[in-house]
């Protein structure tokens, strides 16, 4: 494998990274940022330690790369998605069924307003989240946490629907290609209904990792005909891209992007980050603002306001939350069904006053500091560093069919640092990481034990 694939991933979440501290800096929100010396030593730290570990681990990988062997691997992880695939197909409709309700917060698994809801969440998406975000929409609803505890082992399959389906596309037949992308679009329709931008932006994050795999792997036969063989999810991808931007503007604005640019509608405002003294360039005397700016701005707030809560929380005392802090699901888990609240000791709950804990983004690197303090987030994000670059490797160089479930998880994990935690604030997709974790190592394992003992014979 060429230097420019092993280390093609690591450039391009550097590179991203990097452009989020330059919006955060430079961008068309001034953020009153708070201990600034002390914000950009930490992150310097961070990107530091970061990228040593994946330098580090790649070069050990690379050297130590020919102790499996790529062709009966290749054969036995195509096949695990390819034998399994009804059973991965109705876990993962399962976990959908049991997120959709507990996201639309309906009384039945099979509601009877689907439709209404659904015509609501397409034409006038605001009202859908702004429904979805008052106490009315919890009227009527039960929670059940023991129907809701199946998503701790169906949530897996619902992240290896998505992933396996790109990869194997060209593997299945027109029967499971259909029964697969019917039960895919089921979270699509739950995104849908609540108005939430996350599902859809995670779906583009997701394709265009697997996509990005195929084309580094060693197997592919080049960008061209690899592509070629995913013209479905090509298409796929541009749609679902379109379509998340648009939903998100509109939820933003309250307005239709149709309204906005064509019946020159005035979007919603800013007025919730405005009482925190937070500014914009574009009410600079002699700025121009437009319809374009609106949109620049409001992407560049979801992006990194998590930024400027670090920044806040830096004035904090550590006080560790005993390995939980970083999950709000954990959270909220120990607290209720094991009487250990650890809330009042995150640095969210700390610096609620000026920065709701509820209400604003507090960025991957606080979540984590909550455990093991900002200084040893240096450390997290080392071991972040290497596991990815193991990872990304082992799907690339040894098509393991685990590390090619877990990259679009990694994905979503960088997509979300600058904003919030957003892949272990969850029931479902921290669960899925952990155990696509245990299976990947446990693959590896297997395979260097195989791989000792046909070689001791």
């Amino acid at each position: 494998m060429s230097t420019a694939k092993v280390y093609a991933p690591l450039l391009l979440v550097e590179a991203y990274l990097l452009f989020g501290l330059w919006l955060f800096f430079f961008g068309p929100i001034y953020w009153p940022l708070k201990n600034e010396g002390e914000f950009l030593g930490f992150i310097f730290l961070y990107h530091a330690f970061f990228i040593s570990g994946y330098i580090l681990q790649s070069q050990f990988f690379v050297k130590h790369s020919c102790i499996e062997s790529t062709v009966q691997r290749a054969s036995v992880d195509s096949n695990i998605f390819i034998k399994y695939f009804w059973i991965i197909l109705l876990m993962a409709f399962a976990a959908n069924v049991v997120v959709h309700r507990n996201t639309t917060l309906s009384n039945s698994y099979i509601p009877d307003n689907f439709f209404a809801s659904l015509y609501r969440g397409l034409v006038i998406p605001w009202e859908s989240r702004a429904f979805y975000a008052s106490e009315a929409s919890s009227i009527g609803f039960v929670k059940n946490p023991y129907i809701t505890a199946i998503t701790l082992f169906t949530g897996p399959f619902k992240y290896i629907l998505l992933p396996g389906l790109v990869f194997y596309w060209h593997e299945l037949s027109n029967v499971r290609r259909t029964a697969g992308m019917l039960v895919l679009s089921t979270p699509l329709l739950t995104g849908i209904i609540a108005s939430l931008s996350v599902i859809n932006f995670s779906y583009v994050f997701i394709i265009s990792t697997c996509l990005g795999v195929l084309v580094f792997s060693n197997k592919s036969s080049g960008i061209i005909s690899t592509l070629k063989q995913r013209k479905f999810f090509l298409a796929f991808l541009a749609f679902m891209f379109l379509f998340s931007f648009w939903q998100f503007y509109s939820v933003k604005s309250a307005h239709s992007s149709y309204q906005v640019i064509v019946e020159n509608s005035k979007p919603q405002p800013f007025d919730y980050l405005k009482q925190k003294g937070i500014a914009f360039r574009s009410e600079d005397p002699g700025a121009e603002r437009s319809n374009l700016v609106d949109f620049y701005e409001k992407l560049t707030s979801y992006m990194v306001q998590g930024y400027y809560g670090m920044s806040i929380s830096l004035d904090e005392d550590f006080q560790s939350s005993y390995g939980i802090g970083h999950s709000v699901f954990l959270q909220k888990s120990f607290a209720q069904y094991l009487d250990l609240d650890v809330r009042d000791r995150t640095f969210p709950h700390k610096i609620t006053k000026k920065w709701d804990e509820f209400v604003y983004w507090h960025s991957f690197y606080t979540y984590i500091a909550n455990d093991v303090s900002f200084w040893g987030v240096a450390l997290i994000m080392l071991i972040l560093g290497a596991y990815f670059s193991y990872v990304y490797l082992s799907a690339t160089l040894h098509d393991n069919f685990y590390a090619k479930m877990l990259l679009p998880l990694f994905g979503i994990l960088f997509l979300y640092i600058p904003a919030n935690n957003q892949v272990f604030g969850f029931l479902e997709s921290m669960t899925s990481f952990w155990i696509l974790t245990a299976l990947f190592f446990l693959s590896k394992n297997v395979r260097v034990s195989g791989h000792a003992e046909v070689k001791n014979t």
